[in-house]
């Protein structure tokens, strides 16, 4: 079985940023660069500001769902530290506690009060984010205190820039902000990398995760076209390297299209086991039952010693076709959010695929959206490097 050193193993240990378009020849648009060292790990410090703007965009539109709304209060931008953020999540264990994750910068700026007179603001980033946390283009919290990213990488750091090899897929991460780019930042690595949980190593170019339950996570694999469930298990600890108790469970015939630097987010009903997927390439919104399918046995090409097998057969129906990249999604109130990439615009459906009511934005390129704690709709604006609330 193929092997794969740690990082700290590896012979470079060149310090450079791999700033920039992950696939410059795709066509895609990114927002900018970054210059920033892999070493940074800083935290800034919170700014203490709240940037308001009661009314930066309406639809003059009556709307029949009520996370829908004529005005868009700007509530994060670059000055925070944002950076191509493609992807916002809130914290279930901290609500007050809004994550936004950054392509260009390989890491977090987390707001604390997001939206409110208190509102704070943190950048982090991890040591070993460039591998970890390389180009992310999404992120699920679980119910462990964790969450995990999915990188739009063919691993091109590794302790220093290298050649793709394409031994990238999904990282585990702790939510604990005593643990979080706080531990294990020595560099060159004494030991431990960084302060990731566990990582595996089946998808390249990775657009898209959803939790399931523990540490198991479903993925959107860019590179081969697939959805793939991974159940990292038990965590190695902060900046470990032992991936061997891992499962990887490929659906080898549920296909799915990259688009190079927009994501295609997904969503797990945890009440039915629908899992829904934004196809970005194909333009369709996808729904997979996730209880069904045949496993196929042990699949060739394991990068980490776990548990690596095929499943075949699943039930996948098409709900809704001719959308215009659909990248960002939520579940609310039984009803299915997708963002357009193309338009800008946010598409309600039923969870049968019907539209129920559709919300244009003033997004130059909207990608993830979440529902806060309070039931109002939040979205990442890569190109304007804003997050963004709808309010009525």
């Amino acid at each position: 079985m193929p092997s794969r050193p740690s990082l700290s193993l590896l012979l470079s240990f060149a310090v450079v940023s791999c700033g920039g378009d992950p696939n410059p020849g795709d066509g895609a648009t990114s927002s900018g660069s970054t210059d920033e060292p892999a070493t940074t790990t800083s935290a800034s410090e919170p700014t203490g500001t709240t940037t308001e703007a009661p009314t930066t965009g309406t639809t003059g539109e009556t709307h029949v769902v009520p996370e829908f709304g004529a005005t868009f209060v700007v509530i994060g931008t670059a000055e925070d530290g944002l950076n191509a953020v493609r992807d916002l999540e809130f914290n279930p264990a901290a609500p007050d506690q809004l994550w936004t994750f950054n392509m260009l910068s390989h890491g977090v700026v987390i707001y604390f009060a997001p939206g409110t007179a208190q509102q704070t603001s943190e950048e982090r980033i991890d040591a070993y984010g460039q591998h970890f946390m390389a180009y992310v283009s999404s992120a699920a919290f679980g119910d462990l205190d964790t969450f995990a990213t999915c990188q739009e990488s063919r691993n091109e750091w590794n302790v220093g820039p290298q050649d793709p090899d394409d031994f990238m897929g999904p990282a585990l991460w702790p939510a604990d902000l005593e643990i979080f780019a706080k531990v294990g930042q020595e560099f060159p690595p004494n030991g431990q990398e960084g302060s990731h949980l566990d990582m595996l190593h089946q998808s390249p170019l990775c657009m898209g995760i959803a939790h399931e339950a523990g540490n198991a996570f479903w993925a959107f694999d860019g590179m081969h076209g697939n959805i793939v469930r991974y159940d990292f298990q038990a965590d190695h600890g902060p900046g470990g390297s032992d991936h061997t108790d891992g499962i990887i469970t490929r659906y080898t015939d549920v296909t799915v299209t990259r688009v190079g630097n927009i994501p295609g987010h997904m969503e797990l009903d945890h009440a039915t086991g629908m899992l829904y997927i934004a196809d970005t390439g194909a333009g369709r919104l996808l729904r997979l039952d996730t209880a069904t399918g045949t496993n196929t046995g042990t699949l060739p090409g394991d990068w980490d010693g776990a548990e690596y097998t095929g499943v075949e057969g699943a039930d996948v129906q098409v709900l809704a076709e001719g959308l215009d990249e659909p990248s960002g999604l939520a579940l609310h109130d039984g009803r299915i959010l997708v963002s357009e990439h193309g338009t800008g615009d946010i598409i309600a459906f039923d969870l049968d695929g019907k539209e129920i009511d559709r919300m244009t934005t003033p997004a130059k390129r909207i990608m993830g959206i979440t529902i806060g704690p309070a039931g109002d709709l939040w979205y990442a604006d890569a190109g304007a490097n804003e997050i963004v609330r709808v309010d009525p």
